[in-house]
């Protein structure tokens, strides 16, 4: 009898590769047409001002500009961008493809030119005329809501879009019978995604058929095409929104960005095709945000270590306008992290400034409230005079007490805390490391060791989010699975495929679950043209969501085959098997039919048992029970210049557990490169703008600095599995894995360092100035 090999947990090649790595890849601005025009953007050069005038005449007239469109023209056939996800108590207000009257932040589209090519569009923007009139503008969220700041927008009174708190037990009674508490103002720095592509869109337009075709490097393409439509006051059926190849989202890529009308109206208008590509410096003035926000927050604890209550009042700089994503809903719901905490209280105020808006950025609210709380831990641990490790392991939520309700409500379905956390003690040395710590200070040297812990929500949504809750995209994810004659299997798909290889996840899976080689299954990944209703790749739950669609799908081809096969056999179907394409019996080796023969039949519809319908096809919309949540420990060793300030991460280890890893080779990927963002926005990603002017002033790659490789240490990683139950096969996401910990290890670690001169951690990025300039203060106080 033939023996099955699973494919789960085996590291399968990625199927993307090949065709990457010889540059056979099909991005966006691989798109092209000899009739093609090409868009370039007019953006308001202030962080806040009215419009008085705009004449396009000038530019008009220039020969091989196609067209131009203001902002009064598109607020007038256009409505505004959808807003997917609002939270609780948002204050609406309008956000349209373009400013009109009224501009609300440096970048924001003004104007827009079409034209034969990208750069007479650009030359036809320097003849438009623009009577600008400016206004005071607030670039920062706390100036924002204090009194007498300028009011972004006039109707609501107040830069305050969402004001609201989530709490459980008694904070205030358990702060009372505390032995110790830490408390501090915590700023995180304003970060962009910077993927390898830029965004992009081309548009097409069929007067014939009043069909609109787009293409754009957009990691959502049915619900965007779902805000499209709403936009542009069209049916969707008479748009075909798509993705190709995609160099790297993070999130940054979900949703409508204005650009997409914006090309839509001129494919509309002109009949041409239409490009857009965005360059560097509109990308820093244009794509979403992420991280920025201040936290005043308190953790009170007993004399023993135990965590008593968590206290947080924060404020997210959400920029100029709630975009389609917002902020994160997850900063509260993640803020408790592994441990018990039962008396927690979080204030949210989402407030506007003269910024650009902010958006998803990969890990999209954990790694903010994962930063603030474990830095707290650390200092309670020094008032205490406790070890941080001790006193973590000593609070972790149980696995006997899985599935565990948070105190901010979220409900962790499994895991064990404490054996990965022993996982990464173990793997880091950590005992050890404390002996030559000493030995290192006995020496002069400032040598530290961080620890971070944290819980990663993974699967967003679940399918009981209330009907009323106004969010606009569901909790489930749909595939259609179809066998062809040949017996290979398509699985089409809304998911794109950008980077995070869902082409080798859905194959692995699919593959797995009718009995067949990875080379028999096609992926069709990101068109809303022949994919059922997809809500995307978003908040690690591509391969969770994807993969629960791809399963029950199958699992439908794969029974009616086997019916086939044993109504050929004149058997059971249940003594039937699938093993590398064939159909075995288990009981007698001479029976077997290949699945292509089988497929073949079932296409032909001839002679099909009754009851029977032609075809190996299905779709299947796979509702997710709940989040699945990962975690893991992070543990770092760093040692530090005094005289400079500069220092030296010496070492970075994660222990994981993502539930069971699909394909550890693509687990590593995301790990590694979660990390790698984590650290930038750690030690030297920020985004500046100046409060004066309200200019960006860091908005190129000249003056943004990102990691490299040679900014790096070697990454560590330690792997635990626990299954998830609410998945198949027990799989969690993992994509938001390695940014989570990072910053909140790499500033414990340097504090530990710095522990002789009192020196705490309260701002990322953590610069060595920053550091330079509180060791002379110290040694200055120490000297006098």
């Amino acid at each position: 009898m033939m023996v099955k090999d699973s494919l789960i947990g085996r590291s399968v090649p990625r199927k993307e590769d090949e065709r990457l790595l010889r540059g056979a890849g099909r991005f966006v601005d691989d798109c092209d047409d000899p009739r093609m025009g090409h868009v370039a953007i007019l953006r308001n050069p202030f962080p806040h001002t009215r419009i008085l005038r705009i004449d396009a005449s000038a530019a008009l007239a220039m020969p091989g500009v196609f067209a131009v469109l203001t902002g009064e023209e598109v607020v007038r056939r256009t409505d505004p961008i959808t807003v997917l996800r609002p939270l609780p108590g948002l204050r609406k207000h309008d956000y349209f493809a373009m400013a009109h009257r009224i501009a609300r932040f440096e970048g924001e589209p003004i104007a827009a030119v079409l034209a034969a090519d990208r750069y007479l569009a650009e030359d036809a923007l320097e003849v438009i005329e623009v009577d600008f009139d400016p206004l005071p503008h607030v670039v920062d969220a706390e100036s924002a809501v204090a009194p007498g700041a300028p009011v972004l927008h006039e109707h609501l009174g107040s830069n305050v879009l969402v004001d609201n708190t989530t709490s459980g037990g008694d904070v205030e009674a358990a702060q009372a019978g505390a032995v110790a508490t830490a408390a501090d103002r915590f700023t995180l720095g304003r970060v962009l995604g910077l993927a390898m592509e830029t965004r992009g869109v081309v548009a097409r337009y069929d007067i014939g058929s009043h069909a609109l075709d787009i293409v754009s490097s957009n990691q959502s393409p049915h619900i965007t095409c779902t805000q499209l439509a709403t936009a542009l006051r069209m049916p969707e059926g008479q748009i075909r929104y798509r993705a190709g190849a995609i160099g790297g989202s993070f999130g940054n890529k979900l949703g409508l960005y204005p650009e997409d009308i914006i090309c839509a109206l001129f494919a509309i208008d002109t009949g041409r095709p239409v490009k857009w590509i965005e360059d560097r410096l509109e990308h820093f003035r244009s794509c979403v945000h992420g991280r920025e926000a201040v936290h005043r927050i308190s953790l009170s604890a007993a004399a023993d270590g135990t965590l008593l209550a968590l206290d947080d009042d924060y404020m997210i700089d959400i920029g100029a306008y709630n975009g389609p994503w917002g902020p994160s809903v997850l900063v509260h719901v993640t803020l408790p992290g592994p441990y018990n905490i039962h008396n927690f209280r979080a204030r949210r105020r989402v407030v506007a400034t003269n910024k650009v808006p902010m958006g998803a950025y990969r890990g999209y609210g954990p790694p903010e409230s994962n930063f603030v709380r474990e830095v707290l831990i650390d200092r309670l641990a020094r008032q205490l005079s406790l070890d941080p490790a001790a006193m973590r392991r000593a609070n972790f939520v149980g696995p006997e007490q899985m599935p565990y309700t948070s105190a901010s409500g979220a409900i962790y379905d499994s895991g064990n805390y404490a054996a990965c956390f022993d996982l990464a003690i173990a793997a880091i040395g950590y005992h050890d490391m404390r002996e030559r710590q000493k030995a290192a200070r006995a020496e002069g040297r400032l040598v530290g060791i961080g620890l971070s812990c944290y819980v990663e929500h993974s699967g967003y949504g679940a399918a009981y989010v209330p009907r009323n809750s106004g969010r606009r995209f569901g909790s489930y994810e749909a595939v259609t699975v179809r066998l062809d004659a040949s017996g290979q299997a398509t699985v089409s798909t809304g998911i794109p495929n950008f980077g995070q290889s869902v082409e080798t996840a859905y194959a692995q899976i699919c593959a797995e679950a009718l009995g067949l080689a990875t080379a028999q299954v096609l992926v069709v990944a990101g068109d809303t043209l022949g994919t059922p209703q997809s809500v995307g790749a978003m908040g690690s739950r591509g391969t969770l969501a994807g993969g629960g669609a791809i399963v029950t799908a199958a699992g439908t081809i794969r029974a009616k085959i086997l019916r086939l096969a044993a109504h050929e056999f004149q058997v059971d179907a249940g003594t039937l098997d699938i093993v590398d394409g064939v159909v075995v019996s288990t009981t007698d080796p001479e029976l077997r039919m290949t699945v292509a023969e089988i497929a073949e039949w079932a296409m032909l519809g001839q002679a099909l048992p009754q009851g029977e319908e032609p075809g190996l096809e299905a779709t299947s919309y796979w509702p997710q029970p709940a989040p699945s949540f990962g975690f893991g420990t992070v543990a770092t060793v760093v040692e530090v210049d005094r005289r400079s300030g500069e220092f030296k991460l010496e070492r970075f280890l994660i222990a994981h557990d993502c539930g069971t890893m699909l394909n550890p080779t693509l687990v590593e990927g995301q790990v590694a490169g979660g990390i790698v963002q984590g650290l930038g926005a750690t030690l030297m990603e920020e985004i500046i703008y100046d409060r004066d002017s309200g200019q960006m002033i860091n908005g190129s790659m000249a003056d943004y600095m990102v990691p490299t490789a040679a900014d790096l240490p070697r990454f560590e990683m330690a792997h635990m599995e626990t299954p998830s139950p609410f998945s198949p096969f027990g799989i969690k996401g993992v994509g938001e894995s390695g940014v989570i910990g990072a910053a909140a290890a790499v500033a414990n670690a340097i504090a530990d360092a710095l522990q002789p001169y009192g020196i705490e951690i309260d701002h990322i990025p953590i610069k060595p100035e920053t550091i330079w300039r509180a060791l002379a203060e110290a040694e200055a106080a120490a000297a006098e």
